[in-house]
């Protein structure tokens, strides 16, 4: 799925979209939240430098540690930024579970990059009626007020989306160094803008002159679309198999594409089930890297969920599985311009593909148990290609 083979790795904004609703949905409280919708939305992050100035170690500096009788030399120091598109797809609704997929895409324009570039996907189990970040029930919404107490303003505003104003609920949060906004839809409850501010730790070098400040990190999210998917195998029972897996483990490489030759570095993805409903299951694992003549670093903890109405998932129900055809284009995003389609199939696999200019994703499934057997994942930034293998599963 994405959340393996990434992890291991202007559209005006439309609410006509939002009446749609295919396959299981959330009920009346949220009835245009079903399984299969994509929110997408920009974003942007940035992280303001809160010193104005960092120490550089020179020999001809003005600065002298005390200490070591190093010398250091001021220079100005400047912040980063980053920008792009994020999606949201609703995956699985079970009661009051939902599984999320959200997939993350780079705007590399200034890069003479044409297309946004995958960078990396994840999916989560959350309350079916307030995730937040993508929508909140209307009757919750409609019940916020402003509380001192709780550092917490809510506003009733007009709010533009799409070319157009909205009636909109704006919930503003302060929690020590940390802010929060978030504005959503007031008669649907959907999520219009996600603001951030925090603040980090001071550096643990300071000089004279400076304000001994951490970094601010700023970060901003705005809608704009909502569109459906058709995944062929949305509605099909899981396999047998999906009831009683425990664990997965996978075994890869990552390796350099571009011009000078790489040794590759081993990859190792090992997930444990944690939770599963109907039709989806949630695991917790590692994600570690051995690099060759270097020290690799700690494996790292991930979370991931895998449900029925993703292109990418852990499985495929053998049903659609069967009836897929090389060639056949399964879906075109109009924002990201990642186009899925069946790259092979034989009589005993099949390759689903995700790609565009700036990056492929390549899922290979067992056709007889619908399994992910293989996964690969290639971007134009890093030039990395990154592969997975099933090695077992109990």
């Amino acid at each position: 799925m994405a959340g393996v083979a990434l992890a291991f790795s202007g559209v005006a904004g439309s609410m006509l979209a939002l009446d749609a609703a295919p396959g299981q949905n959330a009920g009346a409280r949220l009835p245009w939240v079903h399984e299969g919708l994509v929110l997408t939305y920009t974003w942007y992050a940035a992280v303001a430098a809160g010193n104005g100035s960092y120490y550089e170690e020179n020999e001809n500096g003005e600065w002298i540690s005390h200490s070591t009788g190093q010398r250091y030399t001021r220079q100005m120091q400047t912040g980063t930024s980053g920008n792009g598109w994020s999606q949201i797809t609703v995956v699985c609704i079970d009661g009051e579970k939902v599984v999320l997929e959200s997939s993350n895409y780079g705007d590399a324009g200034a890069l003479g990059r044409n297309a946004p570039v995958p960078q990396g996907t994840s999916s989560v189990v959350d309350k079916l009626a307030d995730p937040g970040d993508y929508w909140m029930d209307p009757a919750k919404l409609a019940s916020l007020h402003t509380s001192p107490a709780e550092n917490t303003l809510v506003t009733r505003l007009g709010w533009q989306s799409g070319g157009k104003m909205v009636e909109a609920v704006r919930v503003q949060v302060v929690k020590g160094s940390s802010y929060s906004d978030h504005v959503y839809h007031a008669k649907t409850g959907l999520c219009l803008h996600v603001g951030s501010s925090s603040l980090g730790a001071p550096p643990r070098l300071v000089g004279p002159g400076d304000l001994g400040r951490g970094d601010t990190t700023i970060t901003r999210n705005d809608f704009v679309s909502a569109r459906d998917i058709a995944v062929p195998w949305g509605r099909e029972t899981p396999p047998d198999w999906v009831t009683n897996v425990r664990a997965l483990h996978y075994r890869g490489s990552t390796i350099s594409r571009g011009a000078l030759p790489t040794v590759p570095n081993i990859l190792a993805i090992d997930l444990e089930v944690v939770g599963r409903g109907r039709g989806w299951v949630q695991f917790s694992g590692t994600s570690s890297q051995q690099f060759q003549n270097a020290p690799s670093p700690s494996p790292a903890r991930i979370s991931l969920a895998s449900g029925p109405n993703q292109w990418d998932g852990f499985w495929i129900g053998p049903g659609a599985l069967a009836l897929l055809r090389t060639g056949q284009v399964l879906d075109e995003d109009p924002v990201t311009r990642m186009r899925t389609v069946v790259a092979k199939a034989d009589e005993a696999s099949v390759v689903i593909t995700m790609s565009n200019a700036a990056g492929e994703v390549d899922n290979q499934y067992d056709k007889r148990t619908g399994m992910l057997t293989a996964s690969s994942f290639y971007d134009v930034l890093s030039l990395q290609q990154r592969t997975l293998k099933l090695q077992s599963k109990e």
